[in-house]
């Protein structure tokens, strides 16, 4: 008898743990259209300067191609796999040299592959601080310092403005964490 009820526990407490695992998926599980996302925010902090790239158009210049991928986000030998991402949408402005705006968010088909996407982007990050401590003084650090790269649920994204509490808080509250 004692067996039976150390087993039943030990049931009723694995059935407890797959249901919380259960509830996060579902927290996660928001399914968001990125343009509007990223429209919105173009539009609500006035970012009027740069270009918007989304996976939802077929006109050349308006997604991002392999050499845009790689001029962004990589280089020559080393560029982020997009065919892990089933949609995204960017807005990057290239208006002044000095002064980096960036908004990104992309929807992945694969999770596995967040942690790596991300790395692309704290890279891109860390690589305009390092032009400008090797150099260029009038590059702007302090927003690039204050960036966020972050992910939640099939969700990467990146801001680099300004604004970037609050429209990390807007993307945040979009895509459900």
């Amino acid at each position: 008898m004692k067996k039976f009820l150390a087993m039943t526990m030990i049931l009723a407490a694995l059935l407890c743990s797959c249901g919380g695992d259960t509830v996060e998926a579902e927290e996660s599980a928001v399914s968001v259209n990125v343009d509007e996302v990223i429209n919105t925010v173009v539009a609500d902090y006035s970012l009027t300067d740069g270009f918007v790239f989304t996976s939802s158009s077929t006109e050349l210049g308006e997604y991002l191609d392999d050499d845009l991928i790689m001029g962004y986000y990589g280089d020559a030998v080393d560029v982020p796999d997009f065919t892990k991402i089933s949609e995204y949408c960017v807005y990057i402005d290239e208006s002044d040299p000095n002064v980096f705006i960036d908004v990104g968010l992309f929807k992945l088909n694969d999770t596995a592959y967040a942690d790596t996407l991300m790395q692309y982007f704290q890279t891109r990050i860390d690589d305009k601080i390092a032009k400008a401590d090797s150099g260029y003084p009038d590059i702007d650090v302090p927003t690039l310092e204050a960036a966020t790269v972050a992910k939640h649920g099939d969700y990467v994204y990146y801001v680099i403005s300004y604004d970037v509490d609050a429209i990390t808080d807007y993307i945040e509250t979009s895509i459900g964490k």
